[in-house]
């Protein structure tokens, strides 16, 4: 493989990671998340090629920085598999959930959102959890269960077509209408 070629390898992700992304895949096929991975690890000179695409060479901005984790080998990235869109935001939301309830890092919960990136630092350590311990966080069915102070993001998003259906099978996580609020004030649903 070039230095330049897209890496999909979990093995090539520090022992930490691996185990995270691991668990988190695992998470993700048991809540029915159908999602599949489209980078781990990124070496310098492929980083600072996506850096440059869309600024001194052609195509779209991909990347926001030269220093990512996936140089580390301590993140990866997701899509979302057919027939759904690649970038289903409802699906990465709820990806986005999973991973942070395993404490990975989700780039969606950013200030400015990178909802496909997933990372773990330097001093992650993975603890395997146990399911009986956990605690059950509330899921929200119905538009009605919605606390009032995420009703109006979560109403705008299916008027908008980001969150399908007709508000009596919603399946949201309190975290996921958390974050959503969250984007819909930082202004990324315009």
């Amino acid at each position: 493989m070039s230095e330049t070629e897209t890496c999909r390898d979990i093995s090539a992700l520090t022992k930490e990671a691996q185990k995270a992304c691991l668990a988190f895949l695992e998470q993700c096929k048991k809540a029915g998340v159908d999602i599949f991975l489209t980078e781990t690890y990124r070496s310098q000179e492929r980083q600072n090629a996506l850096y440059a695409q869309g600024r001194t060479t052609p195509g779209q901005v991909v990347t926001w920085t030269k220093n990512s984790r996936h140089t580390s080998r301590r993140a990866w990235d997701i899509a979302c598999s057919p027939p759904q869109d690649l970038y289903d935001v409802a699906v990465l939301q709820r990806a986005g959930e999973i991973g942070m309830s395993l404490g990975i890092t989700w780039g969606g919960s950013w200030q400015t959102p990178d909802m496909p990136h997933f990372e773990v630092d330097e001093n992650f350590c993975w603890v395997e959890r146990q399911e009986e311990e956990e605690e059950m966080e509330t899921v929200y069915q119905t538009i009605e269960e919605i606390p009032q102070w995420g009703r109006a993001t979560i109403e705008k998003l299916m008027e908008k077509g980001f969150l399908s259906g007709d508000g009596n099978s919603l399946s949201l996580t309190e975290t996921a209408v958390r974050v959503l609020v969250i984007n819909d004030r930082a202004g990324l649903y315009q």
